[in-house]
Formats: structure tokens, C-alpha cells, sequence
């Protein structure tokens, strides 16, 4: 077999990140781990805000916080006004070294720091231009996570049923506008070297959690159900997003067929509730899963959650423990072996986040050292 060699694919890329916050400095981390040069421009005095975002246990002195790490890996931050003419010059300069620009001015910022898309598309040609908006409708609003999450429809279907609208605990939104940002750029470097140029592309927040509605979109566009808040149950599926709760913790269902049901019930002890015309089909379970979930939890009760699982897992029942962090970063753990590290100048921290990419690249074949 060819001798196999770790590959970092956007070596000799250069990207220059005008973004603060989270999805762009999310899409410039990404490009750093694989290998690109990302210069992260920051104001001369107060930086990226999220600098300033810190918990309550952490140092208010440090001048890294924890969210700040969280999207900012890898990177060769300056300091640079670019109000001043020297900060003008000094943009110029790197726009003409850069295959890729990532930023989230608004309109008017973008004349008065001489980046209008089309002006930018005719000096730069070989630039791979992406903006970055909050909401597409009304691009000069302010666009926090919590509110996007609340007007693309993922507040009002999240939370328990009879409870209040909840948000995700992560800036899904962000995130998911990051990865369409990834994609933006990666688009137009493919498209850069079938020899198009002036390569601009905007994504917003707003349209980027629309995007992600998948199914719960199609299940209102297609029959008009409107979602209603299930915590965390499959709206067409059961069971699915049931818990069993154990001794040593609680197991998550997600069991997708009627034979991996078949498989449930006989683990459980209790073969027959498979043919149970209650329960015999997806469509009844789904119709009867209150009452299938109390059968489920009283034939459980008499397991601990480890061994369980190992039965479960053993015979092909999909389901998962339910994990707080402590757990999913233990040693020897796949979240332990999903971080990485980074030494912060000026800082008394080290950096500890999970990798921006959940793949790793090999190159399988010959290759010149």
C-alpha cells in the first residue's frame, strides 16, 4: 500500500477575516485548521467583542475569553484602523495578496471602507468575496442568535410541551450561517479555477436557519402541520426522542424501524408488546407514544443505564446516553480526541476547543515530500 500522509488542504490559501463575533470567525478557523494563512483584523482597541463575552468564573483581566477561543483558531490577529488612510492602504495591500475575504459590514460601512462587492469584484478579480447578514429581508438590522432562532420558526417548535419557547444552547444560527459560508467560499474557489472571477456571495443568518427546517419545513409546506413543542420527540417518528431514565443516568430512543422496535421490546423482556396493535407499527406508535413510553419506562427501570446500553448497542437498537460535557470530554473519550490545542500570545491560557471540522483528510497514493 502507497505510504499515507496527513493533508491540510488550504495550504498557500490566504483569507482575510473582516467578521467578528461567530459565523465568520467560525468559517476563518475552519480555513486555518486546514492549512490557510487567516489574517483576523480587529479594532485597535476593543478587539472582537467577544473578547469581552466571558463567564462568570473566568478572568477579567485575561483578554481571551472562552467564546472568543471558541471561534478564533489558528489566526494572525492585527490590530488595524481602517477608518485611517493608513489603515485604508494597509487593506488595499492585503486585498491584493488574498484569495479570500470574509466580513459582515453593513452597507453603509461598505463605501466608507471602500468594499461595495462590485468595486472589490473589478480591482480584485481573483478575490472569493463573502459577506455575511443577519436577516436577507432587512439587511441593516441587528441580528443576535436568539432572535433569529425566534423568527425562523426554531424558538416556537424547541422546548417541552406546554412550556415557553426555548432557544438552543449553542448559536445554532451562527453556526449554521458558518458553514454556509464555507461553502460560499469554497464554490468560488472551485469556480476560480474553471476561470470565473469577481466571485461575491452573501449569506444571512435569517435564510441560512430557513434552509435548515429540512423536514419540519416540508411537513407544513407539503401538509400544512404547523410544529408544536414535543421537547425533544420526533414529530413522525416513535419512539424517537423518548427517555428512559436509570440508575447511573437516562438513555435516549431513537429507534427508526419496526424490527429495531421488535429488537427493543425483547431486550426489555417483553417481546409481545411488538405485536401489540397499539404499538405494532410506526404509525400506531406515533399515535400511542404517551402510553408506549410508560410501558417502556417500567420494563427499564429494573436496568442500569450502562448495561443497557451495551444491549442495545449489541443488537442494533439505535439509542445514546445522555451526556453532560464532563462526560463527553473524558479521557480517552471521541470528544477528547476532537480538541485542540493553541498557545494564545498575551494570554495565561491555553486554548482548548473542539475542531472546526468533524472529518480529517488522508491522501491515499503517491505524493512528493
Amino acid at each position: 500500500m502507497s505510504k499515507v500522509t496527513p493533508y491540510k488542504p488550504f495550504e498557500g490559501i490566504r483569507v482575510l477575516e473582516l467578521a467578528s463575533v461567530l459565523a465568520g470567525p467560525l468559517a476563518g478557523s475552519f480555513f486555518a485548521e486546514g492549512g490557510a494563512t487567516v489574517i483576523k483584523v480587529e479594532h485597535p482597541e476593543l478587539g472582537d467583542i467577544t473578547r469581552s463575552w466571558r463567564s462568570g468564573n473566568e478572568d477579567q483581566e485575561d483578554e481571551l475569553s472562552a467564546y472568543y477561543a471558541a471561534a478564533n483558531t489558528y489566526k494572525n490577529v492585527h490590530r488595524v484602523d481602517l477608518k485611517t488612510q493608513e489603515g485604508q492602504d494597509w487593506l488595499d495591500e492585503e486585498l491584493g495578496k488574498c484569495d479570500i475575504l470574509l466580513q459582515n459590514f453593513k452597507e453603509k460601512d461598505l463605501v466608507k471602507f471602500n468594499l461595495v462587492p462590485s468595486e472589490i469584484a473589478e480591482k480584485f478579480p481573483q478575490l472569493i468575496h463573502i459577506r455575511l447578514l443577519g436577516f436577507a429581508s432587512q439587511p441593516e438590522r441587528l441580528a443576535y442568535d436568539v432572535v433569529v432562532q425566534a423568527e425562523t420558526g426554531f424558538m416556537n417548535m424547541n422546548g417541552a410541551e406546554n412550556g415557553e419557547a426555548t432557544k438552543m444552547p449553542v448559536a445554532m444560527m451562527d453556526i449554521l450561517a458558518s458553514h454556509q459560508i464555507r461553502s460560499a467560499a469554497l464554490s468560488g474557489l472551485y469556480a476560480r479555477e474553471k476561470g470565473r472571477s469577481g466571485w461575491f456571495a452573501e449569506v444571512s443568518l435569517e435564510l441560512s436557519g430557513i434552509s435548515a427546517l429540512a423536514n419540519q419545513a416540508t411537513n407544513y409546506l407539503m401538509n400544512e402541520n404547523v410544529p408544536k413543542r414535543q421537547g425533544s420527540l420526533h414529530p413522525n417518528i416513535a419512539p424517537y426522542g423518548e427517555q428512559l431514565h436509570l440508575d447511573g443516568g437516562s438513555i435516549v430512543l431513537a429507534v427508526g424501524s419496526d424490527s429495531q422496535f421488535s429488537a427493543l421490546c425483547k431486550i426489555l423482556g417483553s417481546s409481545e408488546l411488538s405485536t401489540d396493535e397499539r404499538f405494532c407499527d410506526n404509525h400506531a406508535r406515533v399515535k400511542n407514544r404517551s402510553i408506549l413510553i410508560k410501558e417502556l419506562q417500567n420494563l427499564a427501570k429494573a436496568h442500569s443505564r450502562n448495561s443497557l446500553l451495551n444491549s442495545f448497542h449489541s443488537k442494533g437498537v439505535p439509542a445514546g446516553a445522555i451526556k453532560d460535557l464532563k462526560e463527553v470530554f473524558a479521557s480517552g473519550s471521541p470528544g477528547e480526541k476532537a480538541v485542540i490545542q493553541e498557545e494564545i500570545e498575551g494570554s495565561n491560557r491555553t486554548v482548548r476547543k473542539p475542531a472546526t471540522t468533524a472529518y480529517s483528510v488522508t491522501v491515499f497514493g503517491k505524493y512528493t515530500v
